[in-house]
């Protein structure tokens, strides 16, 4: 037996030492039915997660509308559903994000063309700006539309320092709360207090295609606004560079006044997707299909088809360029998220087509489905690592707040799939959109490699596992009352069994990647661990 443990020890150690620290797939659950089923986003709260999701269905859920209604899951911190509602009207409606408010209340940003069910404060056109404010058990606090009289187009709501929040939306008419348009594309920024009223509202462009994408409040207390301008003039205070648009950076104070703007980019478009402070500057990404201007290393093989590049930007205290990096391969690479780490690097999340360049593991079979990609940069912009995750067709994020980040490499995604089971994609069978919900993270395998020499506790290696798992009982264990069991990510028990020696076999070939649960009766008292299962 002690050369058996030498051997498993030392398999696991070797095992630890060649694996590089990248995210796996630890959960994932899909949620949807024959109908396609998109705008996907989450939030955490203190006791567990909320996403929502479109739904034009009312297969298996509660209150159904009818059109397309936001379904909004509240599920604990094991991803069991607590409770699960529809919200919306006969027309219609779509989940943007989800925005926390405290530990009891979230708001709900979206849009709607519903005048009926829970829509009760009316329509200024096609479709409004639609937010509502939801207690910890689902119950409607408030609900409140904003918008023109055309299509409005959501993206981003944040809370404020006063209490209230900033909205921004993408209009391409006036009318209704909107008090001025410049012309084609335009983005409308409304301060609302706690209760939802209109506090102020501006938009902000020129006659030309303007676009705004997220928004922070930065540590001055101010608003900073992220997208895109066509051209100088108007309240475009900038130069875009070449005549498709590049970067807009925009600094407001609570009060809706400009104080500050940049552009950035070069002839082609560029547009600005995301943007975090740090202590001595900012960093933003966005796409770009520019390879001149501010912009230099654009993965382009100079064919006709119009491709697209990550692009990270780290600016100064002045808003000065201090590094660019585009990222990706030979075809088009969308981002929506970026994030900085403990050790002065970024995380940078997106889609991708791309099968070359800087993207590896790509799972589409077809030329242009997606995967969704994930990668990690260090303070000077260089790649460190890179990681596909999808199945065979397409795998899509809609808008930066469909990522969820726990920790530099713990993250839960807000996503849709259109094909499971396949690779990655392995919760249900379908071949339409479905919503895709997963957890990524790695193992601390320092930990591991520490308590497997003390066997005075309940270990499992190796952890991530693929074809089998070793489970390590303490050694002063009575064999005879022990009982071990395996639960599913949903506490389904899985299996039950008897150890007969200090080392027990669990068979995980046949699991589907996820987070699975183990349970030890040492005949007084339970101890569990978790048991990583990833792709073979």
């Amino acid at each position: 037996m002690k050369r058996l443990f030498i051997i498993l020890i030392s398999s696991i150690l070797i095992f630890i030492k060649g694996n590089a620290q990248i995210p796996e797939i630890v959960w994932q659950q899909c949620y949807g039915d024959y109908e396609n089923n998109w705008y996907v986003v989450n939030e955490a709260m203190n006791s567990g997660y909320i996403f929502a999701v479109n739904r034009a269905s009312g297969d298996s859920i509660s209150n159904y509308h009818g059109g397309a209604d936001i379904w909004v899951v509240f599920m604990d911190s094991l991803y069991n559903v607590i409770w699960e509602r529809c919200f919306g009207g006969s027309d219609a409606d779509n989940p943007w994000k989800i925005v926390r408010l405290n530990d009891t209340e979230f708001f709900v940003f979206g849009k709607t063309s519903s005048v009926d069910g829970d829509v009760q404060s009316g329509n200024n056109g096609y479709s409004d700006i639609w937010v509502l404010k939801l207690n910890i058990e689902g119950d409607i606090l408030w609900e409140h539309t904003y918008g023109c009289t055309g299509i409005d187009d959501p993206r981003d709501m944040i809370l404020t320092p006063d209490g209230g929040f900033v909205m921004i939306d993408r209009i391409g008419i006036g009318g209704g709360d909107v008090s001025q348009f410049y012309g084609i594309g335009d983005c409308w920024m409304a301060k609302c207090d706690s209760l939802g009223n209109l506090e102020w509202e501006k938009t902000l462009g020129n006659t030309g295609l303007d676009n705004c994408m997220s928004m922070t409040v930065n540590s001055a207390g101010n608003i900073m606004m992220i997208g895109a301008a066509q051209w100088h003039g108007e309240l475009v205070a900038c130069f875009p560079d070449g005549a498709w648009g590049d970067v807009w950076l925009v600094e407001l104070d609570l009060q809706g006044n400009i104080l500050d703007q940049h552009c950035y980019g070069g002839s082609e478009y560029d547009c600005g997707y995301s943007i975090i402070e740090l202590e001595d500057g900012y960093a933003f990404i966005g796409s770009t299909a520019s390879n001149d201007g501010d912009v230099s290393g654009l993965h382009d093989i100079q064919i006709s088809e119009f491709t697209t590049d990550f692009w990270v930007v780290r600016l100064d205290n002045q808003m000065e360029i201090v590094w660019q990096k585009c990222l990706g391969g030979y075809r088009n690479d969308q981002p929506f998220y970026i994030t900085s780490t403990e050790d002065g690097g970024f995380v940078v999340i997106g889609t991708t087509i791309s099968t070359d360049g800087d993207v590896s593991g790509n799972h589409s079979i077809s030329y242009n489905y997606m995967d969704i990609w994930l990668a990690k940069i260090n303070g000077e912009g260089e790649l460190q690592w890179q990681q596909c995750y999808g199945g065979k067709w397409a795998e899509r994020l809609e808008n930066p707040h469909t990522v969820l980040k726990k920790s530099d490499y713990n993250y839960v995604f807000a996503a849709s799939s259109n094909f499971s089971p396949s690779f990655d994609v392995q919760c249900g069978t379908f071949y339409n959109y479905n919503a895709w919900l997963f957890e990524i993270d790695t193992v601390d395998t320092t930990q591991i490699a520490e308590t497997l020499t003390q066997n005075k506790q309940l270990n499992i290696f190796p952890n991530p596992a693929s074809n089998e798992a070793w489970l390590q009982l303490p050694g002063d264990i009575d064999l005879a009352q022990a009982l071990v069991m395996l639960y599913s990510p949903t506490g389904k028990l899985l299996s039950k069994a008897q150890p007969t020696s200090n080392f027990h076999k669990i068979e995980t070939s046949r699991l589907p990647a996820a987070l699975y649960f183990v349970r030890l009766w040492n005949g007084s008292s339970w101890q569990s661990r978790k048991l990583v299962v990833r792709c073979q």
